[in-house]
């Protein structure tokens, strides 16, 4: 495993404690990656409050109906809450999704507040916003954040009284890593406060070029085909709600027709938020290639990567690893040998999320 020497005493020391093991019969980066699949949902939040979030148009500065959906869960005693943490979902997921409902209840019982938040056309939010989102959304959470700022001092004044101050940090899960990068890297403060108090990404991409070559390879066809699937139900429901484009037929056709998620993102994603081409919309919206030009804008972060993860190749983390200066510490950066993709599952529960907890009690 490696790790930064810039990590604080109580979390190196934890980590070196508590270095990842696979647990049987979840070995290997692809039963790893699936374990989450064969597991049955129980998970049920205690007091789930729906938050609409407004966001502009696509490409717009203008508020035209839009929104993002936020599921707020708190801890049961408020005196002690330590913050509030925005936690993303991956390609194609949505709030639904067992891992990041799992990683939301550790962080409420450890005394965080959580919004599990809907990205743009995902979920249950397909009716409430046009299109879908990009890895480069960056507008959607900025404004969302702000909007959920000002839904904190007004709506939750008296429930979180004396805590005007209160931090909002970030976990992303997979491409809602890269999500929340990106907007941080995008935000301009007036005032130098970051965008979020720290940021941790698990299994993130770094170049979506690399991601999308790698789930285009012969032995993740099965992978890609599930994905698709879902990509392809997300785009024909906002269709539906947002009154067809094209003739029914014609789009039928077009949806059918994809095959790739490269494919998908040229045809939907890059021109639906303005890029020049499919090559454009990887290279503009991947953080590698801006990471260590805006690193100012970056709050503490933390990315955990797997050097077996069927999705995402590790070396773009690797290398961003390796380029930092010793006595940085803006960047932790947590690299296993096994783990899979959002995976990191031990005999004593999912260790991505155990890690996660712990770094973000320790700044």
């Amino acid at each position: 495993m490696a790790i930064n020497s810039n990590l604080s005493f109580k979390f190196s020391d934890y980590i070196n404690k508590r270095p990842f093991r696979q647990a049987f019969p979840w070995i290997g980066g692809d039963l790893q990656t699936l374990r989450d699949t064969f597991i049955f949902d129980f998970l049920q939040a205690k007091t789930n409050k729906k938050i609409l979030l407004p966001i502009n148009n696509i490409l717009s500065e203008k508020f035209e109906g839009d929104y993002l959906l936020g599921f707020l869960e708190l801890p049961e005693n408020l005196d002690c809450l330590k913050g509030i943490v925005l936690i993303t979902h991956g390609l194609g997921g949505s709030t639904r999704r067992f891992g990041l409902k799992r990683i939301a209840r550790k962080l409420v019982n450890n005394g965080f507040g959580v919004i599990k938040l809907n990205l743009r056309g995902a979920g249950s939010a397909r009716y409430l916003a046009k299109g879908n989102y990009s890895a480069r959304c960056s507008n959607d959470i900025i404004l969302g954040l702000k909007n959920f700022r000002q839904l904190l001092n007004s709506e939750f004044k008296d429930s979180l009284k004396n805590k005007e101050d209160l931090p909002i940090f970030g976990v992303g899960l997979s491409l809602g890593g890269t999500i929340l990068l990106n907007a941080c890297l995008d935000y301009r403060s007036r005032n130098r406060r970051k965008l979020l108090d720290g940021l941790a990404c698990v299994s993130s991409p770094l170049d979506l070029l690399s991601c999308s070559n790698c789930i285009e390879r012969p032995r993740n066809f099965l992978y890609q085909k599930w994905l698709m699937q879902r990509l392809k139900r997300q785009l024909w429901d906002g269709f539906k709600n947002e009154g067809i484009l094209f003739p029914k037929s014609s789009l039928s056709k077009k949806i059918k027709g994809l095959k790739t998620i490269g494919e998908f993102d040229a045809n939907f994603t890059a021109p639906s938020w303005g890029f020049k081409s499919l090559e454009d919309y990887y290279y503009q919206s991947s953080p590698i290639f801006r990471i260590q030009n805006l690193i100012k804008n970056l709050p503490p972060t933390l990315l955990i990567h797997a050097k077996d993860d069927p999705w995402v190749p590790y070396q773009s983390t690797l290398n961003l690893k390796n380029s930092l200066n010793e006595s940085f510490d803006k960047l932790t950066i947590l690299i296993t040998n096994k783990g899979g993709h959002n995976g990191f599952h031990s005999n004593n529960g999912c260790w991505s999320d155990e890690a996660v907890k712990n770094w973000l009690l320790s700044l």
